[in-house]
């Protein structure tokens, strides 16, 4: 078993971590918050002091966190991971990040001999606690054939799609498809409800057909309902910003995504991104004015 270091301990990263800690790894971990800490040291992980103490204990160091700005203060700052990670210690990065910071990250750890792979996960916090993650890998052959076993705590699909930062596109497609795919859910079951139908039956009745998906069998209830998922929607709307900025510089028309994202916009806008993305059901409540 290796000697392996988590940073990053949300709903995803925490639920990852310990299913890493229950394969029979060693697990140094670190957090901002040391509330998080708790649970994963209980059931036997380390806590340390700093990012540059987990990568100098660690064989490698798997990252969870919000954004290219974490991964960045968390890589080079004055106590980061660059600072501790010996030659041949390898970074697999869970967050979901643009390729652009992913690809200088990697050029400037391979200086020191540092690896990295780009791994961003779909599936959810359930997906994550199951051990049923969709992982999409970007690296080299030899740093993803390193990580692949430690992955496989935590993933049910692992695709290795191409060298570093080819993992965080394919991320952005499959953020694409959910973004809109949830948009369009919540403005059916809005034109449903404004056609009579019960927007919860018509949830049930899909299923199995063409319009069934995961995102109907997952949120089909809660956008229905009015309940909503604990991801922040700004989340999603940064992924969905990525995707705009890529499509932008490969030149690739996008306009159903680019017409979802403003939808987006206009969710954090009024504020109801707390809700999750499935809030987007929010922006159809108010009935409009009858014509008199």
């Amino acid at each position: 078993m290796a000697a392996l270091g988590w940073i990053g301990l949300g709903d995803m990263g925490a639920p990852m971590a310990g299913r890493l800690l229950a394969a029979g790894h060693t697990l140094h971990v670190w957090a901002r918050n040391p509330e998080r800490l708790t649970a994963l040291c209980a059931a036997g992980a380390t806590a340390v002091e700093s990012p540059r103490a987990v990568a100098a204990r660690s064989d490698a160091v798997f990252l969870c966190v919000t954004d290219g700005k974490a991964v960045e203060a968390i890589v080079w700052g004055p106590d980061g991971i660059a600072a501790g990670a010996p030659p041949g210690a390898l970074v697999i990065d869970h967050s979901t990040i643009d390729p652009p910071t992913t690809r200088r990250a990697a050029e400037r750890l391979a200086a020191g001999g540092v690896g990295w792979v780009d791994a961003p996960v779909s599936g959810g916090s359930s997906g994550a606690a199951a051990g049923t993650l969709a992982c999409f890998l970007g690296g080299s052959d030899a740093d993803v054939a390193r990580a692949r076993p430690w992955m496989a705590a935590y993933t049910g699909n692992v695709t290795h799609m191409g060298p570093v930062g080819s993992g965080q596109i394919t991320k952005s497609c499959n953020q694409a498809i959910v973004g809109t795919t949830i948009a369009l859910w919540a403005e059916v079951l809005n034109y449903a409800r404004k056609c009579g139908l019960d927007p919860a039956r018509l949830v049930e009745a899909l299923a199995g057909g063409w319009a069934d998906s995961t995102i109907r069998q997952a949120h089909g209830r809660a956008l229905a309902e009015g309940r909503f998922t604990r991801a922040p929607g700004n989340l999603l709307l940064k992924d969905l910003e990525i995707v705009g900025d890529l499509a932008r510089e490969s030149g690739s028309p996008m306009p159903v995504t680019s017409i979802v994202t403003t939808l987006y916009r206009l969710l954090v806008a009024q504020g109801h991104e707390p809700g999750g993305a499935t809030a987007l059901v929010q922006l159809y409540a108010a009935d409009p004015p009858k014509k008199r």
